[in-house]
């Protein structure tokens, strides 16, 4: 399944990060551009914009 997170604060990082461990797809974005490559790092898709 492929799920999209917008806000990558403590509470929506760690959901990102078990979602992947499940095997879940994910598109992340957040207004801090920092938080969007780490997780990139970890194997998210980042997003740029909201469009």
């Amino acid at each position: 399944m492929q799920v999209g997170m917008i806000g990558l604060g403590r509470m929506g990082a760690n959901m990102v990060r078990r979602w992947m461990r499940g095997g879940h797809q994910c598109v992340v974005h957040d207004v801090s551009g920092d938080a969007v490559q780490a997780l990139a790092r970890e194997g998210a898709t980042g997003a740029a914009s909201l469009d």
